[in-house]
């Protein structure tokens, strides 16, 4: 331990002396390899920097001239905005001239109605679109439509409507089907008068799970079920079938119900379900001669009589009192024996 002691105090005098000797803030200096110029030539190819000290006596001018500058900005890019693109320039050259086609081609188009002798086209806009009163009943368009019919759940509303002069009836049979039933016979019993009629039922047997009217054949639209085609048809044909017109919406809802309801009348698969919806149509025909009323038939009554055709109910052990004379006074209307 003494020997340590004495070490450490001898390297403490000796740090004191050479502190003494050289001064606190003296370093040690090395003489300089090589000698360069004083004055350096920078290559003129490098990115040169300002001078730092000469930053903060710029920056008074720096700050005066921003607001100069700013606007300098903004004038120029007005200037931008407002000088035409090309692709502008070229869209608007293209634009002029296929106005300047459409132009010459309207008048060809002119000069040869002129010379065909016909109305201009905006007289004869309002006038098919503008009817007189006098022409309004006897204007009817010829409408065709297409129906696919299962043989076995015929749509006798169907065969209803052309005995009633609303519609005329063409039956064909499809490919897929192999033979007819015997009740399919009277569909093809057509009317004598079918040319003045508007509405023409091109109806083809086809082995189809339901009735559909074809809508729009190149996108495979269709009407599914009899009830539905019934209510497609009665925006076309009479006034009179067309219960939307009345103007009443209770009677409307009313009818929709028998609708709704003679279509479940023939989907049912039970006997109990059948009879359930017999006793139902049975309730409209308490006090009256038809489902809605005693102003004539309708076209619930249509819907009602075909639905029990095709289950089979055409009997009075069937069907009730009043549903049995009721359905026979459906045949008389239709000239068709049950």
């Amino acid at each position: 331990m003494v020997g340590r002691e004495k070490y450490f105090k001898q390297s403490r005098y000796i740090l004191i002396e050479t502190e003494i000797m050289n001064g606190p803030n003296s370093m040690y200096k090395i003489k300089p390899v090589i000698k360069l110029a004083e004055e350096i030539e920078l290559p003129k190819c490098m990115y040169r920097m300002k001078i730092i000290q000469n930053s903060y006596c710029n920056a008074r001018v720096e700050n005066v001239s921003k607001v100069s500058q700013s606007t300098n900005v903004l004038e120029q890019v007005k200037k931008f905005l407002k000088a035409p693109l090309p692709e502008v320039a070229a869209l608007e050259s293209r634009q002029e001239a296929i106005l300047e086609q459409l132009a010459e081609l309207k008048k060809q188009m002119s000069a040869l109605r002129a010379e065909l002798k016909l109305p201009h086209p905006s007289n004869a806009t309002r006038a098919a679109t503008v009817p007189t009163s006098s022409n309004i009943t006897h204007i009817q368009v010829p409408i065709d439509i297409v129906i696919n019919a299962n043989p076995q759940w015929p749509p006798y509303s169907l065969l209803a409507l052309s005995k009633l002069s609303c519609l005329s009836l063409n039956t064909h049979m499809h490919s897929t089907v192999v033979d007819l039933p015997q009740h399919t016979a009277q569909f093809y019993l057509s009317p004598s008068d079918e040319k003045a009629r508007p509405i023409t039922i091109r109806l083809i047997w086809k082995n189809v799970p339901d009735t559909e009217l074809i809508v729009s054949p190149g996108r495979r639209i269709t009407v599914r079920g009899e009830v539905n085609i019934l209510r497609y048809l009665s925006r076309l044909g009479p006034a009179r079938f067309n219960y939307e017109l009345s103007g009443d919406p209770a009677l409307a809802s009313g009818m929709d119900c028998i609708l709704d309801l003679c279509y479940s009348l023939v989907r049912n698969k039970t006997q109990k379900d059948r009879q359930a919806d017999v006793r139902v149509l049975n309730s409209y025909l308490q006090k009256t001669q038809f489902l809605m009323g005693d102003d004539g038939i309708t076209l619930p009554d249509i819907a009602a009589w075909s639905a029990l055709k095709q289950i089979g109910y055409t009997t009075a052990k069937e069907l009730t009192v009043n549903l049995n004379k009721w359905f026979q006074r459906c045949n008389d209307m239709f000239a068709l024996v049950s």
